[in-house]
């Protein structure tokens, strides 16, 4: 017998043949690891075929053994082939990533499901009302739900009664989150609702926990999973249902390593699972929202609160009739909610004291010296430990009030703003404000986002100042009003999907005001006061939202009407990079003439982390006939020493 054997050590989807070895190699399954000399190394290979006969003219190596109890699904299988053509990966790629949780001879989790000694969580007659509708869609096969809620609705609690059924009939669950920070609070929101015992499954964890969890998985072991992307590359053997929350964030979408989408997919994965796959969200993206227009998925909506507390009410501000940072009208929403010792959040997607800075008197633009990209001031109130950083490489370098190119001390101008120049300015007008900034440069010691969380719950600070970190599913009970700084800037990105981004942005940060006690407020500052999305977002028409874009995305034939795939090349030669990326165009002007191509360009940051980066655009109609061939073309491109070529299939980021 002989033996197709996929290994992970070779960017390729080329497979290779080995002889039996001294067991009984009739017992060897598809699917099952194996043991095999590569290249002079101990490998892990995968066998993907058996043939009883082969012509080949080279002498086989005998497979050293095989890991008889460790066995991937012809599901496993069949979503590795999916991902690797439509994402043009190679395939040995894909099986190195679920790989990643492997060690030998490590063994499982001695108990996996437990039910603490504790009554579930009890659902209102609208839940109750959502879990009966996705029940009756019919549990037992593959189906996508659009399970769409408005924050605070209480959509955990809904599918936890549906991971909980499936616990008990002995399946395997997972729940996918977008941020390793959020995996505690859901894991300690389950425990307490539902007395369940969840294990988490993301980069952070220690390799000898991922291993027993990755063990537990293969071998069928009934167990909840709560994880980022990484988790859904875990070997499960008996997926009875996944969930998707905040399956908008763009965090789902891996641009390392390998470059694919998570929640598409988890949908994958559901499909080769037969089993159904809820996509939550109190902002569904919009490929979601028409795939349930056109019936594609199902779509099941809470429509209110959990307490009956109305939505906060939204106010506009026009910023055009003010001068400062912080609105007159956010101004006076602070010192009524001291007054009243509820709290405020300030948001402001902008890291750092300020964005860029420049030169007084002679114009010069501090740069990153590995990249085309500004360098940004952090911790200017600590002016002795203040610093530069570039948010593209994560050079860092001190802050010195002195100009490189005119050699002048003191002509520094900091223009922009962030959210240390945010807490600056209010703490101008209210110095014994208690505030605290929710950024991810705070939260990299560990133990500070607990130590922050904390305080915030336990009403220890007035002011929240946050980033898009603050959006991201937290429960502060004691927030009354969200104040939305420098929305404009995403209003107006180059990237077609800016009003979906805005859009979800403003609703998802509203939805952190007024959760517990009183009814919140939220109001918006924006040079753009008629703008639809504003409008929109003030009457919370959120259907109306969604049918307006997808009639602009229609008339345009912009994602979902068509697919978008990016094609990058890098290389420490300018030359090197753009010679390759025309030579690529070139390549498939001759054997796809009808494809839309635009560029190549340089990509936006055109020099990153000392790398020049150049892009190409390709553009395939949803009835393109030939987009397996393009793809399959695609997937032939190789990287060199001198440049390397990513494909990116649905971009999200153009930079």
């Amino acid at each position: 017998m002989i033996l197709e054997i996929l290994v992970s050590s070779t960017p390729t989807d080329k497979t290779f043949f080995y002889k039996e070895c001294s067991c009984k190699t009739d017992q060897a399954v598809v699917g099952q690891l194996v043991k095999v000399k590569f290249r002079n190394k101990s490998q892990v290979g995968l066998i993907l075929k058996k043939h009883k006969h082969l012509e080949l003219k080279f002498k086989l190596l005998k497979v050293s053994y095989l890991l008889e109890d460790i066995i991937l699904t012809e599901e496993i299988i069949n979503s590795m082939t999916f991902l690797s053509n439509y994402s043009c990966i190679p395939l040995s790629l894909i099986f190195k990533q679920f790989m990643t949780g492997y060690i030998e001879n490590v063994g499982a989790f001695d108990e996996n499901f437990k039910i603490l000694n504790k009554p579930s969580a009890k659902l209102n007659i609208e839940q109750s009302r959502a879990l009966k509708e996705i029940k009756n869609i019919n549990l037992e096969g593959f189906k996508v739900i659009n399970f769409h809620g408005v924050t605070g609705s209480g959509k955990t609690r809904v599918y936890m009664k549906i991971v909980q059924k499936k616990l008990e009939t002995g399946m395997q669950c997972l729940i996918l989150v977008p941020e390793i920070i959020l995996t505690k609070d859901w894991v300690t929101e389950i425990r307490n609702d539902f007395g369940i015992c969840p294990q988490i499954f993301h980069s952070s964890e220690s390799k000898k926990k991922r291993a027993k969890i990755w063990k537990s998985v293969v071998s069928g072991e009934t167990i909840l999973i709560v994880g980022t992307r990484s988790a859904l590359f875990l070997p499960f053997k008996n997926l009875g249902l996944i969930v998707v929350d905040e399956e908008q964030d763009q965090s789902y979408k891996q641009e390392d390593k390998i470059i694919f989408n998570t929640r598409d997919f988890a949908i994958v994965r559901a499909k080769n699972s037969s089993c159904q796959i809820l996509l939550c969200s109190a902002t569904p993206s919009l490929e979601t929202n028409y795939n349930s227009l056109i019936n594609r998925f199902h779509k099941v909506s809470l429509t209110k609160r959990i307490n009956s507390i109305p939505l906060p009410e939204i106010k506009v501000v026009d910023m055009r009739d003010q001068k400062k940072i912080i609105s007159d009208e956010i101004e006076k929403s602070i010192e009524e909610n001291l007054k009243q010792n509820v709290q405020t959040i300030i948001y402001i997607n902008k890291r750092g004291y300020t964005s860029f800075v420049i030169c007084g008197n002679c114009g010069f633009v501090k740069y990153c010296k590995n990249c085309s990209a500004t360098m940004v001031l952090h911790n200017f109130k600590k002016k002795s430990s203040a610093y530069f950083l570039c948010h593209q490489c994560s050079l860092k370098e001190k802050f010195s009030n002195y100009c490189e190119n005119c050699n002048n001390n003191n002509f520094l101008r900091f223009s922009g703003t962030g959210v240390e120049k945010v807490e600056e300015e209010i703490k101008k007008k209210f110095p014994k404000i208690k505030t605290t900034i929710l950024s991810s440069d705070f939260l990299k010691k560990t133990g500070n986002y607990e130590k922050i969380l904390k305080e915030i719950s336990t009403e220890k600070v007035d002011l929240i100042i946050g980033t898009q970190l603050i959006s991201k599913g937290h429960n502060f009970p004691n927030i009354k009003t969200v104040g939305i700084l420098n929305i404009d800037y995403l209003l107006n990105d180059f990237d077609f999907r800016s009003n979906e981004k805005a859009f979800q942005q403003i609703m998802q940060v509203s939805g952190r005001a007024g959760r517990k006690k009183i009814r919140g407020n939220v109001i918006i500052q924006t040079y753009q006061p008629q703008h639809p999305v504003i409008k929109f977002c003030k009457d919370y028409k959120i259907d109306e939202f969604y049918n307006w874009e997808i009639n602009l995305r229609k008339k345009t034939n912009q994602p979902p009407f068509s697919n978008f795939i990016s094609i990058i090349t890098s290389s420490k030669s300018k030359q090197n990079a753009s010679k390759e990326i025309e030579k690529i165009k070139f390549d498939l002007k001759k054997n796809f003439s009808q494809l839309v191509i635009y560029g190549p360009a340089p990509s936006l940051i055109e020099k990153k982390n000392n790398l020049y980066r150049f892009r190409l655009l390709l553009k395939l109609l949803k009835n393109y006939k030939s987009q397996a061939q393009v793809k399959k073309f695609l997937k032939s491109l190789l990287s060199t020493n001198k440049t390397r070529v990513f494909i990116d299939v649905d971009p999200i980021n153009f930079l």
